[in-house]
């Protein structure tokens, strides 16, 4: 009897270390490690003159949270210019409360978000950098949020739509509204005046928008998932979304087509576990 609870007690203690360091990798390691991950991607109603049109997409920036320190802002900007992007493309969530839900006053959040946005402003691109808000901008405050990504010159879309002329032919970026708003997403307006319908890359922050989105989108670019933050053997991402396969990277159904990107900041216990941070680059060609 007392050898096998001395049998039990060592596989508890090997237990123990083995998951003290895990959660020592999680905090201290992975949230430090950023990615450069490359893609091409063949997307449906995309001119042939637009390929090779290149895209970095950024998302979940949360800054002041684990690791993302103003120094880590302006490395992520060089990392990002370095790409020689045409667009960059701004996901939401460039705010970390320190207490949830609170909202009105930059001592409730990890870093003010004009520090967030003094950092990130020399982000620059061929045709621009246009932004989304995410859900914990809203939570915080919108307006400040988006006040603040317009003074250093990024455009904001909100379920509106800009567009810039690229290689003689018209490109269209659709900013979609944080689907935890609404639960809805209400484009037909912007949609609209989009003639013709081709050339239009979508741009939110939850993938669950995906669903709702039309098929005359050649893309639509999400964040929010952190890819899933904390992946648990046998269980798998633990998700922020209705659906596990919006985790991360290429989605594709009914024809229609989504990227998610893993993002570079954290939320919750500031931990990332086989979900390393990404910025994505995205090369579009015709399908």
């Amino acid at each position: 009897m007392k050898k096998w609870l001395r049998y039990i007690g060592v596989t508890l203690a090997v237990l123990a270390i083995m998951l003290g360091l895990l959660a020592i990798y999680a905090y201290f390691i992975e949230p430090r490690i950023t990615l450069v991950n490359q893609y091409t991607l063949k997307v449906p109603h995309w001119s042939k003159e637009l390929n090779g049109f290149k895209i970095v997409a950024i998302s979940d920036i949360h800054g002041g949270s684990n690791t993302m320190t103003e120094e880590k802002l302006r490395y992520l900007t060089e990392l990002a210019n370095g790409q020689q992007p045409d667009v960059i493309l701004l996901l939401g969530d460039y705010v970390s409360q320190s207490q949830r839900h609170a909202a009105g006053h930059d001592k409730d959040l990890r870093m003010p978000a004009d520090v967030v946005m003094d950092n990130l402003k020399a982000l620059k691109a061929k045709y621009g950098v246009f932004a989304v808000i995410g859900n914990h901008d809203w939570w915080y405050d919108e307006k400040i949020v988006r006040a603040e990504l317009e003074r250093v010159g990024f455009r904001v879309l909100e379920n509106e739509a800009a567009s810039f002329e690229a290689n003689g032919k018209k490109v269209w970026i659709l900013g979609i509204e944080d689907f935890w708003k609404r639960k809805t997403v209400d484009i037909a307006q912007p949609l609209a005046e989009i003639e013709p319908q081709e050339n239009i890359i979508g741009i939110t922050h939850n993938p669950d928008s995906f669903d709702q989105t039309p098929d005359s989108l050649s893309i639509l670019l999400a964040g929010h998932t952190h890819g899933g933050q904390i992946y648990i053997p046998f269980y798998g991402p633990v998700m922020p979304v209705a659906k596990k396969e919006y985790t991360s990277g290429h989605i594709v159904h009914d024809g229609r087509q989504m990227f998610v990107t893993k993002g570079v900041g954290t939320s919750g216990p500031g931990m990332r576990f086989c979900a390393v941070p990404e910025i994505s680059v995205l090369t579009l060609e015709a399908e």
